[in-house]
Order: structure tokens, then sequence, then C-alpha cells
């Protein structure tokens, strides 16, 4: 049996997406060298918003933040179209003010881009 070709299978990851998407604008993260040697982050101009699916890797019932205020960040994958523009360290903030960030990229085969990210609760 032939594989899909490739417009057939974008055209599934863009239904796919569809089905439950999330309209992200990600803010890249800039860094900058200081005299010391050292490095500053800041926020870059966002990019422009576009659609994913964020797809929860584990499901963990433990408390998000330890009674000894550690925060413990949880793992998602971010998948988008094959064109999607994103990059390692490119966050956002979701609904429950918590930060998403990219970590890391996995396959897209050429008819989607995944992305690896952990998602920062918010410190109370």
């Amino acid at each position: 049996m032939a594989a899909p070709d490739r417009d057939v299978q974008r055209r599934q990851t863009k239904a796919f997406i569809a089905m439950d998407p999330t309209d992200i604008a990600l803010i890249p993260v800039v860094e900058t060298s200081t005299p010391s040697g050292g490095k500053i982050r800041r926020d870059g101009t966002p990019r422009a918003t576009q659609r994913f699916k964020v797809i929860v890797m584990t499901f963990d019932q433990r408390p998000t933040v330890t009674t000894a205020g550690v925060e413990r960040t949880i793992d998602y994958t971010l998948l988008g179209e094959w064109n999607a523009v994103m990059a390692v360290g490119d966050k956002w903030q979701d609904e429950d003010g918590g930060w998403q960030e990219i970590v890391a990229f996995t396959e897209g085969h050429g008819y989607e881009r995944k992305a690896l990210c952990s998602r920062h609760v918010p410190k109370e």
C-alpha cells in the first residue's frame, strides 16, 4: 500500500488541529551577551497568531506547586501545520495565567511541526 502524498497528510494535519484548536501568538526570547560574559534574556516581538493543537503528554494528579513551594512543570506537545513558525525558547501565556515554553522539536515529517513544551505554573 502506497503512503499518502504530502498534500493529503498536510490536509489531515490541518483537520486534526481544527478539531480542538488553540490560537497562539508565540513570543520569541532574544538573548544578548553582557560585557562580563553573561546573557540577558528578554521578550522579543510576538509572532503573528497561529493555530495549533496543544496536547498534554501525561496526566498527573499531583499538585503543580509542591508544599515546599517548588514549581512543577507539565509537559505538552504543540502541533502545528507544516509551515508553522516557532523556535526553541518561544513562549506564550495560557488562559490560566501559566506560561508555556517550547523546549525542543520532534520529527515533523514535512507535513506538520511538533514541539515539546513545558507549562510553568503561576506562582501565587
